[in-house]
């Protein structure tokens, strides 16, 4: 199947957009095109094991060199912190850091499964200020800045709304085993349950960062999983928050770094929130 063609970046953001933005939309964008060129079924023999169901590919590796290439003449003196570390530093003063995953959903990516993001994150003295999800499979850019808005290809976007829990659609983490810790297993399993008992679906896609920017568009009214990295979901919360949604860790807490996301729009958020806090915890 041929793979899709990229959109010149002036019809892939806003003309208010930033040139910060803009650079890092031309990194994730040379990051999108190494993987989506090398995409193809991995064997275990090829892939290098960080954890338990944890994996690198040389594909990941290749995408976020391409990444840091860019970065790195667009913002001399910056920091980074890439999820393979293939070439972290510490920034200057008063210049910012980016935050890479270079492959969101590499399971999906090593099996072949055309369905992965590329997340460029920036912070500054600690706060996430702006955010790069591109999906180089179907050639879309979901970007936010602080204060200035979300947009999908250059098109703003609204998750204010949406409350009728009937129909809607939930994305949601499987877990591995030893992947739920902010609540007790059956807490998380029965929230799960509900969902599925009481909306239209759920999905579990592959890529928590396309899963949260999906909830920005409106594809998904809702997302949690446990155990994930400010390296899979700056960009992407950013994107929901400046959109209108509402993300939370399970306890409509702060999230933590790795920890909970319980992501939603503005009108779903509180159901899927109601969902984690009604589940009794039975004695171990």
């Amino acid at each position: 199947m041929p793979l899709p063609q990229m959109t010149d970046l002036a019809t892939l953001l806003p003309r208010e957009a930033s040139d910060s933005l803009r650079a890092m939309a031309r990194a994730a964008l040379a990051g999108g095109e190494t993987a989506r060129n090398s995409l193809a079924r991995r064997r275990a023999a090829d892939m290098v094991l960080k954890g338990r169901h944890d994996y690198q590919t040389d594909g990941d590796i290749a995408a976020e060199a391409a990444i840091l290439t860019v970065l790195k003449e667009a913002f001399p003196g910056c920091g980074i912190r890439g999820e393979e570390e293939v070439g972290d530093r510490i920034a200057k003063e008063d210049h910012p850091t980016f935050v890479i995953d270079p492959i969101d959903g590499t399971t999906n990516y090593a099996w072949g499964i055309p369905h992965f993001g590329v997340v460029v994150t920036r912070m500054d003295r600690g706060e996430v200020t702006a955010g790069i999800t591109h999906d180089p499979m179907m050639g879309e850019l979901f970007a936010a800045e602080k204060g200035k808005g979300a947009w999908l290809n250059g098109a703003p976007l609204d998750a204010r709304g949406v409350s009728d829990v009937e129909n809607t659609v939930i994305g949601a983490g499987l877990p591995v085993r030893g992947q739920v810790r902010s609540v007790p297993e059956q807490v998380y399993h029965a929230a799960l349950r509900r969902a599925m008992d009481q909306t239209s679906g759920v999905r579990r896609l592959g890529s928590s960062a396309l899963s949260i920017a999906y909830v920005a568009a409106g594809r998904l009214d809702g997302f949690f999983e446990d155990s994930l990295s400010l390296v899979d979901y700056g960009a992407s919360v950013l994107i929901l928050r400046e959109a209108g949604g509402i993300v939370t860790g399970f306890d409509g807490g702060d999230i933590r770094n790795p920890g909970a996301i319980l992501a939603g729009s503005a009108g779903m958020h509180p159901w899927l929130l109601q969902g984690f806090a009604d589940q009794p915890v039975s004695a171990a």
